[in-house]
């Protein structure tokens, strides 16, 4: 056994490296740019290392996608510091799920998605790993706002408001990146959450 293990330990590392390396191609690249023979150059890899982990390109950019973003996730949701005050973390709640649509997975997912309207054998391969994925996000975004507000009649739609408005709003940064307009409709949602969930806006107003 002790013999198997710096094999083993290569095997993972190989595996980590052609991950992060589709993320990245497929960021820089788009998906009809993400060839296997670029994943492997960034990788440093041979192409049989990279067909013996993932036979299929779609696989690849599908398990590259969804790895890194439940290790996102999962970070976010274990160093994330809610404060008490259901005012207070509304707003860190807002900013902290806002943060996840800035990150890599956002944009290689974003891809994958339209990609997927194309392509429906990509599609069906994508579904249930994005319908797992969703699942994480729910449950870590209820970890945010807390058992408190969670409980509120009004929290799933809430909840189901403010991502979508923030995947929507993110994707438009693509062609028209303003931080303005980004920082003024986090204002809004947060408004809104403090008036769904608290019976009234922030004390301090929302930007127009």
């Amino acid at each position: 056994m002790q013999e198997d293990r710096p094999l083993q330990e290569r095997s993972r590392d190989a595996r980590r490296r052609i991950l992060d390396a589709a993320v990245a191609v497929l960021v820089d690249h788009g998906y009809a740019g993400a060839t296997t023979t670029r994943i492997q150059e960034r990788a440093g890899v041979s192409r049989g290392r990279l067909l013996h982990h993932y036979p299929s390109r779609d696989a690849l950019l599908i398990a590259a996608c969804h790895h890194l973003a439940t290790v996102r996730v999962e970070a976010v949701a274990l160093t994330a510091v809610m404060p008490d005050d259901p005012a207070e973390r509304i707003a860190t709640a807002v900013a902290t799920m806002a943060a996840t649509y800035r990150s890599d997975y956002f944009w290689a997912a974003t891809e994958l998605w339209v990609a997927s309207r194309t392509h429906p054998d990509l599609a069906a391969q994508l579904l249930p790993h994005e319908q797992e994925l969703a699942r994480a996000i729910r449950a870590a975004t209820d970890g945010f706002f807390g058992p408190d507000l969670v409980t509120h009649p009004g929290y799933e739609d809430l909840r189901e408001t403010i991502t979508t408005s923030l995947r929507g709003l993110h994707l438009a940064t693509a062609f028209d990146p303003r931080p303005t307009t980004i920082e003024r409709h986090e204002a809004r949602l947060v408004a809104m959450a403090h008036a769904v969930l608290l019976g009234g806006p922030p004390s301090w107003g929302a930007r127009s």
